[in-house]
């Protein structure tokens, strides 16, 4: 799987954050202070991810690598758009461990759980998101070592002091990630919202940063309404 991964770079924008996504809202039990709904799985294979992006970009130019800023561009295709392409299978089609398969994507379609993570460690990540992903951000501004994946692509090739500066960042990610995996394990030590928050940079990087905006835009406009509970009904 890590294999398929580093080939592909991760999985589309749009399977990466449902995998996250599907992974929080339906693990019901697990070790860790949280008891489940965590996004364990999400956390294993991007740490690898991480390693394998920042060690490339930190690469010397060579006659083998002569662009090391190759390594963000993916060698295959996501691996649930390709599964998804294939033929249909004939015969009997049962859901995930023989469950109610509509009963359950009603479930994650709520993402009430990953939400919380959201908007619990959003003072954190808001920060840290990449410019050109921000519709805040003013055009033509912000840091570009922010820069996710997509981004950083469509300024190929790029100078040395900013592939340095990307690999030490998805490595501090990669840092805070590692102590959140081991934080949900039976051994590991709880965690803040520092290493809450890794995750949801992890992915934003390689993915792009459109679900867990939205999940912030929709805290702030829910928070900005008034609380009309208890009002003099309209003559």
């Amino acid at each position: 799987m890590r294999r398929l991964l580093r080939a592909s770079l991760g999985l589309c924008p749009r399977h990466s954050w449902a995998y996250a996504v599907v992974e929080i809202e339906l693990w019901q039990a697990g070790a860790g202070a949280r008891g489940g709904h965590q996004p364990f799985d999400v956390t294993v294979l991007y740490e690898d991810l991480l390693e394998h992006v920042a060690d490339g970009l930190d690469r010397k130019g060579s006659l083998l690598h002569r662009h090391p800023d190759d390594v963000l561009l993916p060698a295959g295709p996501c691996r649930i758009c390709q599964d998804m392409a294939s033929p249909s299978l004939t015969g009997l089609r049962m859901g995930y461990a023989n469950s109610n398969t509509e009963a359950l994507t009603i479930e994650a379609n709520g993402l009430a759980h990953t939400t919380a993570w959201c908007r619990e460690t959003t003072q954190l990540w808001r920060v840290r998101v990449c410019p050109a992903c921000d519709p805040d951000t003013p055009e033509g501004a912000g840091d570009p070592v922010l820069l996710c994946r997509f981004h950083l692509v469509s300024r190929r090739p790029l100078p040395e002091p900013l592939r340095h500066g990307v690999a030490s960042r998805l490595r501090e990610i990669r840092g805070r990630m590692r102590r959140l995996t081991e934080s949900m394990t039976d051994y590991g030590a709880p965690v803040g919202d520092e290493e809450n928050a890794s995750w949801i940079e992890a992915v934003g990087f390689f993915a792009g940063w459109g679900p867990p905006l939205y999940l912030a835009a929709t805290a702030t406009e829910t928070e900005s309404e008034p609380d009309v509970q208890g009002a003099e009904p309209a003559e």
